[in-house]
């Protein structure tokens, strides 16, 4: 018998009873994530509205790529920030999660391409696992203003020191008006959000 020849119709198989169980597994889980995170915003006292994908607030933001889901959208109140996405990947492998932290805002200080922005924590030595300090790197105009902002620092290096470790990209889309502030899974605090806010009002202020 020949195997090879056998083995796309068998993984096929697989797939379409594997690939059911998987989604309707992430239904249940993002549906869990968007409650936990509305009492999250709560208990923060955070003021936020839930809503659809379709609303029109939000149709300047780019559509998906396959495979990705918007668990929840919120729209946020008296904030810099303004909207998080739970964003869902699923694979054969099952299904990952991120946030997203929609800022829009303007592009009006430099006519050339802006770069994507991201955070680097630096340890004390090669083989410590300890972290004590962070730097932004990509647009340089973007970079040097995070990195000045040691306020920003010191929340953003407790978080990750004392709770939990954070992967912060920014990702700015000239074309449709907004920037996306990416990072990891992970449970909202003041300072978290406080951090990100921050963030979200140096890029208000004009990239």
């Amino acid at each position: 018998m020949e195997w090879n020849k056998l083995l796309p119709a068998i993984i096929a198989i697989v797939t379409a009873f594997i690939l059911p169980i998987i989604l309707s597994k992430r239904k249940k889980e993002g549906s869990k994530k968007k409650k936990d995170y509305s009492l999250n915003l709560d208990e923060l006292g955070i003021k936020f509205e839930k809503i659809e994908k379709d609303d029109e607030r939000i149709s300047f933001v780019k559509k998906l790529s396959l495979g990705q889901k918007a668990e929840g959208i919120f729209a946020l109140k008296g904030k810099k920030i303004d909207y998080i996405f739970i964003i869902s990947v699923t694979s054969q492998y099952g299904t990952n999660y991120s946030l997203e932290f929609v800022v829009k805002n303007t592009f009006n200080l430099r006519d050339e391409p802006i770069k994507n922005t991201r955070m680097k924590l630096k340890k004390d030595s090669l083989i410590s696992k300890k972290y004590v300090d962070i730097l932004w790197i990509g647009d340089m105009y973007l970079a040097q203003k995070l990195n000045m902002d040691y306020d920003l620092k010191y929340k953003l290096l407790h978080r990750v020191v004392n709770e939990q470790k954070v992967i912060l990209r920014v990702i700015p889309d000239k074309k449709r008006g907004y920037t996306r502030i990416r990072t990891n899974f992970v449970p909202l605090s003041a300072d978290f959000i406080d951090a990100i806010d921050s963030i979200a009002g140096h890029i208000k202020t004009g990239l």
